[in-house]
């Protein structure tokens, strides 16, 4: 009867799978043999390299066995001399695999659970890179899962990486996404990281574009069910953020070609949008929150973007969260050109804006008067100073923008006029002229947009390279990055001088953290 239960199990086993048996000295190398539960266990317990291991382990959970190994004394040894094998790896894929094994078993037998968790949080330190590397789904979506049990051992530029990459395993994206929000610390942070890893995915396609807005609809519907469900804060400069993933994504290959490629992106950013509205509602009175949807808007003709606002419901709702927004900015007495344009991208255009906003005039009663005007599109009255001080506002940031823009223009045109002219005029002196004639034309538009930013009473205050405290008054992490203590100018502040010598911050100042900086930790004893 003994020796019949023993066939049993081994027949059931055969019928499970086909095991390599590394670690069997009965057994050559690479050659298929059939292995019962316990010489899958001394196989893992034994094996003299982690490869064994790692096929010993998968062994035991394919036959449903990990659960009885657990409780062997010689399992635990190997496990826990498997898990010290992870931080001497020779290779990241060799590392990613052996943590992905471990993530496996814990998933397999939730008694291991703690002991997988505790062991992977004091071997993994350093970085883990090239996740998207592993050729199978399944190890990528259990590597990718260890940032919740080791965060320190992942950054957020790793796992956006692999979030980017990520071409089948839908599960994989979605974990590498909240991992990125997790460690990036806020939303605006997460998709600047996710907007450089897109920039270095490449497409072998006939229509690159298509390809990348459907990697990018996969990626930005990652990004909104995590933005629903996460607790971190989304950031003043998250709309922006996501204008220009969308802005610079396409510059190498160009903008979808298929129609339903590109609603299918307009749907996404939207459906995000709207999250983020949701996640933090002071954003929805900010107009510069709906600049991804104006960024897709470009993508259409006239007529066919107001066919896509008319039918697509996710543009909808994020049209009804403007138009809530509209309707508390004037109860309160306020007035808002940018979020005023955004219900125009959103309405399909500005006559369907107008007719939106002369209907909150007339059915909000308490609405002051030149609050009413404007809605309503009223000219011919005295403007009241809160709408002058708005439109100024406005046209403040525009001159900021520009005032930041054309001094690169003339230290670029400098640069030209003194190194390149003087090479190109000995070679090709028809094109020294064409030089010639394009710096002159940047400093003449400098001369003009000096005396408009004299009039507004700009001017710029730091310098490129400058290293400074962090201020979130005046400074604006423009790579995604959490804060730090000491950051580098990447561009000046912009700030405008009031009548009574204050100034005040029109543009805040674009910054990096400094890479050589450490936070002090406390020393331990011996």
């Amino acid at each position: 009867m003994r020796h019949q239960s023993q066939d049993r199990l081994r027949y059931d086993c055969q019928l499970q799978w086909t095991y390599v048996a590394r670690a069997n000295p009965t057994c050559t190398r690479g050659k298929a043999t059939l292995s019962t539960p316990s010489e899958l266990t001394s196989a893992f317990a034994n094996a003299g390299d982690t490869a064994a291991r790692r096929e010993a382990l998968t062994g035991l959970i394919k036959t449903k066995q990990l659960h009885k190994a657990a409780s062997d004394d010689s399992f635990r040894r190997g496990l826990e001399e498997f898990a010290r094998f992870i931080a001497v790896a020779e290779t990241d894929t060799e590392r990613l695999l052996n943590v992905a094994a471990l993530q496996h078993a814990a998933a397999s037998a939730p008694a291991l659970r703690p002991d997988v968790e505790s062991l992977l949080g004091d071997v993994l330190s350093g970085p883990l890179t090239g996740l998207h590397k592993l050729p199978e789904v399944q190890d990528r979506l259990y590597a990718a899962r260890s940032w919740r049990v080791a965060p320190n051992a992942w950054r957020a530029e790793d796992l956006a990486m692999a979030a980017a990459h990520e071409e089948s395993g839908e599960a994989v994206r979605k974990e590498c996404v909240a991992g990125t929000i997790e460690l990036a610390g806020v939303i605006e942070g997460a998709l600047g990281c996710l907007r450089t890893a897109l920039s270095t995915v490449t497409f072998n396609t006939k229509k690159p574009g298509d390809s990348l807005g459907r990697r990018l609809n996969r990626l930005l519907s990652a990004v909104t069910d995590a933005v629903s469900s996460s607790h971190k804060p989304v950031g003043q400069g998250v709309g922006r953020e996501l204008g220009r993933l969308l802005g610079r994504g396409f510059r190498a290959t160009g903008r979808p070609v298929t129609h339903s490629v590109r609603t299918g992106v307009v749907d996404e950013v939207a459906a995000l949008t709207h999250a983020i509205v949701r996640a933090d509602y002071s954003l929805g009175g900010n107009g510069d929150t709906y600049e991804g949807v104006s960024v897709v808007s470009e993508w259409f003709t006239a007529h066919e973007w107001l066919d896509v606002c008319s039918s697509s419901e996710t543009i909808s709702r994020v049209r009804h969260d403007v138009q809530k927004a509209l309707v508390l900015l004037a109860g309160a007495g306020k007035i808002d050109n940018r979020l005023r344009e955004a219900l125009g991208t959103l309405a399909g255009s500005r006559d369907n804006a107008d007719q939106i906003c002369r209907t909150i005039a007339t059915d909000h009663p308490g609405i002051p008067d030149h609050v009413r005007d404007w809605l309503a599109g009223v000219s011919g009255r005295v403007q009241s100073a809160s709408v002058v001080e708005s439109r100024d506002r406005s046209i403040d940031e525009v001159l900021a923008e520009l005032l930041i823009a054309m001094t690169r223009l003339t230290r670029a045109a400098d640069v030209v006029q003194t190194d390149v002219t003087p090479e190109v005029s000995i070679v090709l002196p028809q094109q020294a002229q064409a030089l010639s004639r394009l710096t002159g034309l940047a400093e003449a538009m400098a001369s003009k947009l000096s005396l408009a930013i004299k009039w507004r009473a700009l001017r710029l205050r730091g310098t490129v390279g400058q290293e400074v405290e962090f201020s979130p008054v005046e400074h604006q992490f423009d790579t995604g990055v959490p804060p730090s203590r000491r950051v580098r100018l990447l561009s000046p502040l912009v700030e405008r001088i009031s009548e009574d010598g204050v100034p005040r911050v029109v543009l805040k100042a674009a910054v990096e953290p400094i890479a050589d900086e450490r936070e002090p930790t406390a020393e331990t004893p011996d």
